[in-house]
């Protein structure tokens, strides 16, 4: 669970000072998921760190507390309401609501972390799981911002974990191999989170990547 931990931590921390340097009238520009503005990607980020303490919630006292109540349409629902709040509401919001959570993982008592929630895909996990979640939301935005962080940019000891992560997720019975696909840790990260094209990587023509969340 350490680990996790200080992943999250650097992440929420290299995203704030993303949030910190990006003037209020980019908050309207695409980032880089299709059909997404920035005002977008911020308000999801702000709404999974809700969701994410919903699981901590759980963890703590045993009373079922899903991620997305109301199911991914009503996430979806909520992130539509909220983004076209004024700029600087959505740069308190995201800051106000990973303060939160980061106060809720400090507050879990040791034995709540062995108890058994459920992701909102409907995955069980063990609580120890719960800050991995975060982690990928908030390393691989990072990203999506599009304010130039690349993948890069991350710690060699987190890419790697992403892509067992991401690779585990992807693989389907009767699938191509997608451990036989080589090439620069980087790479190899942002085309199997679906972000990049693969350059870089072989052999070619490189396998189709089945769903991942």
């Amino acid at each position: 669970m350490k680990p996790e931990l200080g992943w999250l931590r650097a992440g929420t921390g290299l995203l704030i000072s993303q949030l910190a340097a990006l003037s209020d009238d980019r908050f309207s520009e695409p980032c880089a998921l299709p059909g997404w503005t920035r005002a977008h990607l911020l308000t999801h980020l702000a709404r999974n760190a809700d969701a994410i303490r919903n699981l901590t919630r759980w963890a703590a006292t045993g009373i079922e507390s899903p991620m997305y109540p109301g199911g991914h349409a009503q996430r979806e629902a909520d992130i539509d309401a909220d983004v076209a709040r004024p700029a600087q509401v959505i740069r308190g919001d995201v800051v106000a609501t990973a303060d939160r959570l980061d106060r809720a993982f400090a507050d879990l008592p040791d034995q709540a972390w062995s108890r058994e929630v459920r992701t909102a895909q409907g995955q069980p996990i063990p609580a120890s799981r719960i800050p991995w979640l975060r982690v990928r939301e908030v390393w691989i935005h990072a990203v999506d911002l599009d304010t130039g962080l690349s993948f890069a940019d991350f710690p060699s000891d987190l890419t790697a974990a992403l892509i067992a992560d991401v690779r585990q997720a992807r693989t389907r019975p009767g699938a191509a191999d997608l451990t036989a696909v080589t090439g620069p840790a980087p790479a190899l990260l942002g085309w199997l989170a679906g972000r990049t094209d693969g350059a870089g990587l072989s052999p070619l023509p490189l396998p189709e990547l089945a769903t991942w969340l």
